[in-house]
This record gives structure tokens, sequence and C-alpha cells, in this order.
């Protein structure tokens, strides 16, 4: 079998990798890219003598499917995990600490937001958020339970810099998996938040 894959990023490189496991060593597969490197957005740079990604995000950590496929091509030894600074926001010309408590800028706890963002929460009435194998976008999703201050201040310049996407195109199946698995048991979003987040 021959089978071409076009296109060199990291999509493509792992459809090709995918594509030798399932076929074997004897299917002859081509990866075709137009540019003169692989990798596609995923790039480190050298930025004042330290190695910087450039991408809008290499690998999230939250989904366990970037890593298991990073160890199962051997580089798993290759992960660096960052430390040392925390993530801020800017807001109203001063940059503050990101809360702690969320999944994605989304709080399990208002409280843990109240300074920088109004949370309205929704009222419940006991019926879980997302039906097994319904989806909705993560802007209907937090703006419907939790107000627009939150998706603005918290959700979306975090999905926006993980994913370069616009939060009301962006599914909550996709970009969070283990919210959505947690929506279909929970009435509240707060309550699925506290129960996905991973220490």
């Amino acid at each position: 079998m021959k089978v071409l894959v076009v296109g060199g990023g990291i999509t493509g490189l792992a459809a090709a990798h995918r594509l030798r496991l399932r076929l074997g060593d004897e299917a002859h597969i081509m990866v075709a890219e137009g540019s003169n490197r692989l990798g596609g957005k995923i790039r480190t740079v050298d930025f004042a003598g330290r190695p910087v990604e450039t991408g809008a995000e290499s690998l999230l950590a939250a989904r366990p499917e970037a890593i298991a496929l990073a160890e199962e091509v051997g580089l798993g030894d290759d992960l660096v995990h960052p430390a040392g600074l925390k993530p801020a926001l800017s807001l109203n010309g001063r940059l503050r600490d990101f809360p702690t408590g969320t999944l994605m800028g989304i709080p399990a706890d208002p409280a843990d937001v109240a300074d920088i963002a109004e949370v309205k929460e929704a009222d419940d009435d006991g019926t879980p958020i997302l039906s097994p194998g319904s989806d909705m976008s993560v802007g209907e999703l937090v703006r419907g339970r939790l107000g627009a201050e939150v998706l603005d201040r918290l959700v979306a310049p975090m999905l926006s810099g993980v994913y370069a996407g616009d939060v009301d195109r962006l599914s909550v199946r996709a970009v969070m998996p283990q919210l959505a698995g947690a929506l279909e048991r929970h009435s509240r979003l707060t309550d699925a938040v506290a129960q996905s987040r991973r220490p």
C-alpha cells in the first residue's frame, strides 16, 4: 500500500505515525511538506541564549493523548514542564496573578475570581449541562453559566493563547474533553470544573 500524507506539521506527522502502526512496515508512507522543515507551527528557537517555543502551545499536558504520543515516539524523556513563573493577566493596566483553582480560566469556586470578574451563576435546575453526545461552544457554556466577564477576562484569553481560536467556535468536547464528561453528570458548571481539575 502507498499513502501520501499532505503536510508535515504535527497533525501530518501524527497521521503518518498512526498509519505506520496500523499498516505495518510493508506500507510505503510519504509525507509531503511545502516548507523547508517539518513540524508546522511547533518550533524551538534560541532567544537570549535560552530555548523558547514559538507555537501558541506546543503540548497541552491536560490532554493525555499528546503526552502518550511523545512517549510513543521516544520523546518522553525530552518533555520539559514549565516552572518558575506563574501566568499573569493584564487588567486595567497592571499585571495580576492568574487565579488558581480554574480549568482553562473557568473557576471551580466563584470566590477565586471575584476580584477579577463578576460571576453571575445561572440557576441550577438539577439537569446535567450536557447530554451524552451533545456539545456546545466554550463561549456559550461559560457566558450562559457564569457570565460574560468570566468569559472575556479569564477563559477567552487563556483559550485564545492555547488554541488561537474564537471561544464561540471552540467546542467544549474538542478542547476540554474531561470537562465535557463531567458536564454530563453535573448541573452546575463550577461543580463540573471542580471534578475535572487535575493537580
